[in-house]
């Protein structure tokens, strides 16, 4: 896209937060104090302001290349000049503002690589370190754009200290890639993190490596209990197709297996469904129940199964499947996983299927409320737009588990549009009788 484009688009953007201003009679200004910035709301002539829209830095970068899916800024929302939640206008303020923001900052073409990333999902806030962008598979659909150069110890040692000053130490740090176990800093790193007061860790991993003589005893000895396993297929030609690797796929079930076997270990297995293997997904999940069985039938192993994201649907958009599609073998191997006993990961996050897809919304919903700041609600994907954060129908409004959804990506609504999202109806209040 030209910079004339661009800059169009983003004009374009400016009309709903311009719509929406004149519609509420509201005013907007912008304001930085003490290192922070954001945009006050008000009425023009009138004090106190209504409320503050705050800009927080989502994402630590060094000045290279990437594709991260991690956004540079979030937004949030604080009243002002009384109690209580800010008027339900502020929800697409949020989100007009946000792609605005967002198209401009694409406009300036500064992409960076995030080592250090803050992600809200299904589980709140949470940081992640990427130790290195090296990695031994080449998933076309992959978020983050890899490199064989490794980073300097020196590097991300000021990126633990930045971790240390905002992260809670007493949550789980999740260490990625690239594929980290490929990293010969990894364990440094990670004792490191853990001389500045980190406990807990979970490792994003395809597990190819983690069958290394001692390498799993060390991690674990260093806090990393939780393990969160890329295994896109159970079938080996597919594997391969998918990782675009040879020969990796008795590594890596020998890898999931000896997580399974360790004591005090959580494993989750993730699946990004994709064009090649969505039929699959309900055969995945009977080989993960019958590995399970055979290896450790009391240990849990959580399934998740998630969407190629943004990035991804840029990247290798023959990879992309519908909604549509997709819907009746999701349902299937939920079905499954209810059979076999496998807990299945709650659809919270960025790169989570929509609820609406499922039989039972509310037993895979977030079991909190999601942030909405790049989520717009709309039918238009054209240009920029069509890029830009993720997108829900005006009718998901309605729907019970709108704040608990993030919608689907720009990117994918392009391809596919939204006829796939059939918002369920709010549950009517029984009557009572007198």
């Amino acid at each position: 896209m030209t910079p004339e484009e661009t800059t169009r688009d983003s004009s374009r953007l400016a009309g709903p937060l311009k719509a929406l201003l004149a519609r509420q009679g509201w005013t907007i200004q912008g304001w930085r104090r003490n290192g922070k910035a954001g945009f006050r709301i008000g009425r023009p002539g009138k004090k106190p302001p209504l409320f503050d829209i705050i800009l927080d830095r989502a994402a630590r970068a060094a000045p290279r290349d990437s594709g991260s899916l991690a956004p540079s800024f979030r937004l949030r929302c604080r009243r002002l000049g009384g109690a209580g939640k800010p008027p339900q206008a502020a929800e697409e303020m949020l989100s007009a503002l946000g792609a605005l923001l967002e198209s401009l900052h694409s406009r300036k073409g500064d992409k960076t690589l995030s080592r250090t990333e803050s992600h809200e999902g299904r589980d709140g806030r949470s940081f992640l370190l990427r130790s290195t962008f090296a990695c031994n598979q080449k998933c076309p659909f992959c978020s983050v754009s890899l490199s064989r150069h490794m980073i300097p110890a020196t590097s991300l040692e000021r990126e633990l200290d930045l971790l240390a000053r905002e992260a809670d130490r007493k949550q789980v740090l999740t260490i990625s890639g690239g594929e980290p176990t490929v990293d010969p800093q990894l364990l440094r790193i990670i004792a490191s993190a853990r001389r500045r007061g980190f406990r807990q860790f979970m490792l994003q991993t395809n597990a190819v490596l983690l069958t290394r003589p001692g390498l799993l005893g060390s991690l674990i000895k260093l806090g990393v209990t939780r393990y969160f396993v890329s295994f896109h297929s159970h079938r080996q030609e597919l594997y391969d197709r998918i990782t675009g690797s040879r020969g990796q796929y008795p590594a890596a079930v020998a890898g999931l297996t000896e997580v399974l076997r360790a004591k005090d270990c959580r494993i989750t297995v993730n699946a990004v469904v994709n064009a090649l293997n969505y039929r699959e997904l309900p055969a995945l999940i009977d080989f993960l129940g019958g590995l399970r069985s055979r290896v450790s039938p009391r240990r849990r192993l959580e399934v998740y199964l998630s969407m190629i994201n943004e990035t991804g649907h840029e990247k290798a958009p023959a990879w992309a499947v519908s909604l549509d599609q997709v819907a009746p073998y999701l349902r299937r191997a939920l079905a499954r996983c209810r059979a076999l006993g496998l807990p299945v990961g709650r659809f919270g996050g960025e790169s989570s299927f929509p609820v609406c897809l499922l039989p039972s919304p509310r037993r895979y919903a977030s079991p909190g409320s999601l942030p909405q700041d790049r989520v717009r609600y709309t039918e238009d994907f054209s240009g920029a737009a069509g890029s830009i954060g993720h997108v829900k129908k005006p009718a998901c409004r309605r729907c019970p588990f709108d704040g608990k959804c993030q919608g689907v990506p720009a990117t994918y609504a392009r391809m596919f549009g939204l006829a796939a999202l059939r918002p369920p109806r709010p549950r009517r209040a029984r009557r009572t009788r007198a």
